[in-house]
């Protein structure tokens, strides 16, 4: 039997019910109103440079031959394309930024053992797409990668006499920073293999001399990630972005649950790859055992404009993270 004793408490959790689903309402509807994280993309009228996925593609296309059977044809229209894709992609990755000072075509001109190994990675690049065109000419598209084994940046881990760090274990506790988020939109700045964060005194916080051999050569040293400029950082990265996960399955991004999250005064160098802060965000980082190992892990993410000197922001495809997942911390695009 019911009682007015019985109600009482039904009432107060039908109450509590209703506003508990109330703000996931509100909290859902403020989220899907925040722009996801776009890819960092360098585009170029053959290819694109993507600094987010780490790639560098380029398309060629040939032509079929006035004589010659069907399969002759196509045959000789498919190397025509994939040697001027290659001729294209060669082209794309000179033009990869080292570091704030030179790019990938400096150290080709200089360096003989870095020409030759640049060379053969693109020669080796893998087709990731071939068309038929209507007239029997053929588009084919490569790509190689800009980090992983035996990637682009591998000749110039030993250029930058970037050595193995001793890295300590993970922290276990929920407290201190895991990475470092570096807002720097509104700078114009330069994506590059090695940048380097400089206080206003010119002295580097973060550079290629501190970061770990195996794992900047696994992950790149930097992330870059575009968002537009109203959107706002904290509530894609950190603990905030994880306040409505439909499934307690959520993969630990690349800067951590946790970053400290700084806004950047400036780009610095010749090359506009370098990214000068505060004094005070400085000594925030400067001297924090925790920062140090994560910097050694290069769990450091740079948030850029969408467009920006060539550079174009994108929500990444159906095969990466789309952008509701990466507002649900659905990222798997972090250092384990």
């Amino acid at each position: 039997m019911i009682t007015r004793w019985t109600l009482k408490p039904l009432r107060l959790f039908m109450v509590a019910w209703v506003c508990v689903g109330g703000m996931a309402a509100t909290a859902l509807a403020e989220l899907a109103e925040v722009v996801a994280p776009g890819q960092a993309v360098e585009r170029s009228g053959s290819g694109e440079i993507n600094w987010t996925a780490g790639s560098v593609q380029a398309t060629g296309l040939g032509a079929p031959p006035d004589k010659g059977g069907p399969g002759q044809a196509r045959a000789m229209a498919e190397r025509a394309a994939y040697t001027v894709a290659v001729r294209n992609l060669l082209e794309l990755v000179k033009g990869v930024r080292v570091d704030s000072a030179t790019l990938v075509e400096n150290y080709i001109v200089t360096n003989d053992v870095i020409k030759t190994q640049v060379s053969g990675f693109v020669r080796g690049a893998q087709i990731v797409k071939k068309d038929v065109q209507a007239d029997g000419g053929v588009e084919i598209t490569v790509r190689v990668p800009l980090w992983g084994v035996d990637s682009l940046i591998t000749p110039f881990l030993n250029e930058k006499a970037i050595g193995s760090q001793n890295l300590p274990p993970e922290p276990e506790s929920g407290e201190g920073p895991t990475g470092l988020v570096i807002d720097a939109r509104g700078m114009g700045l330069k994506p590059a293999f090695f940048p380097m964060v400089v206080d206003e005194k010119g002295t580097v916080i973060y550079g290629p001399e501190m970061i770990d051999r195996a794992t900047v050569e696994k992950n790149g040293a930097v992330q870059y990630q575009t968002l537009p400029k109203g959107a706002n950082i904290s509530l894609l990265f950190g603990e905030d972005a994880y306040v409505v996960r439909p499934v307690q399955i959520a993969l630990v991004p690349r800067e951590g649950r946790r970053p400290l999250k700084i806004k950047g005064v400036d780009k610095a160098g010749v090359l506009k790859a370098n990214i000068l802060i505060s004094s005070d965000d400085a000594k925030k980082i400067r001297g924090d055992a925790q920062m140090s190992a994560a910097l050694r892990r290069s769990k450091v993410v740079v948030v850029t404009d969408p467009l920006i000197g060539g550079m174009e922001g994108r929500v990444p495809t159906p095969d990466g993270i789309n952008g509701i997942e990466r507002l649900l911390a659905f990222r798997a695009d972090g250092i384990d």
